[in-house]
């Protein structure tokens, strides 16, 4: 099992975000909190760890504040899991202000490139990374409910397939773009609300274990990969076999 110093998350403040702070914190690394609120120091304050209380969708106020961060710890072997997200505006394109598709984009995109652009650095000196992107509800299928977050996420998943290219030659890298099933979170509930269709509930542990089982993981044969956390990817994780279809993978799960 790969032994991480530091693993930094997103989003940690509630949701998925906090659970995997927690689980984490078991693998002894040092876990830096990040989110737009309070509640970043508050789960950090349950694992003694570290936090930053950052807006994400100021993007080059985020990468400053990590990078400053980093320079500050001597973490070689560094896991990053992007959580951040928000859901948006609801609703079909012509009744919404596209200022909501932007904040959207800021905060799940940008922002979460933001913590991991500050971090590269470190990352391809150690020639050593994981990194854990979130796809969700639009990434394999429409969702009109909240278009900006399903684009968005769509958009991350592309983003782990060029970060997996632009990393597979330097080092000891692997980068995923899980989705995570629909797991009982406040976002899930604004989404249920507003009248989304959940098509694969999932218990909080299912993510997280994923979380766990892929940054420690001693190589990962689905980098590049957006995988749901109900496919079979055991056998892919610390054996040095490779999915047989990365040739042909674009934008689809590892396993339909």
């Amino acid at each position: 099992m790969t032994k991480l110093d530091t693993i930094v998350i997103t989003g940690a403040g509630r949701g998925i975000g906090k659970a995997a702070a927690v689980q984490l914190a078991g693998t002894g690394a040092r876990i830096l909190c990040i989110s737009q609120s309070a509640n970043a120091a508050e789960t950090a304050r349950l694992i003694n760890a570290e936090s930053l209380v950052i807006d994400l969708a100021d993007y080059a106020n985020a990468e400053s504040a990590v990078t400053a961060w980093i320079n500050q710890h001597s973490g070689q072997r560094i896991g990053v899991v992007l959580a951040a997200a928000i859901l948006g505006a609801s609703g079909p394109l012509i009744d919404t202000d596209l200022t909501t598709w932007d904040l959207a984009y800021r905060i799940g995109v940008l922002g979460n490139l933001a913590v991991l652009k500050a971090l590269l650095p470190r990352m391809t000196e150690a020639r050593f990374g994981r990194i854990a992107a979130f796809a969700g509800g639009g990434s394999a299928y429409a969702n009109p409910i909240f278009p900006a977050y399903a684009a968005s996420k769509t958009a991350m998943v592309r983003v782990v397939e060029n970060l997996h290219e632009d990393l597979k030659d330097k080092g000891d890298f692997a980068a995923v773009c899980l989705s995570p099933g629909a797991v009982e979170t406040d976002m899930l509930k604004e989404f249920r609300s507003a009248g989304g269709y959940v098509r694969t509930a999932a218990k909080m542990e299912e993510p997280v274990n994923f979380l766990e089982r892929f940054l420690t993981s001693d190589s990962c044969g689905f980098s590049g990969c957006f995988v749901h956390v109900r496919d079979s990817y055991a056998h892919l994780l610390n054996t040095g076999e490779r999915i047989a279809s990365d040739s042909l993978w674009k934008l689809r799960r590892i396993e339909q």
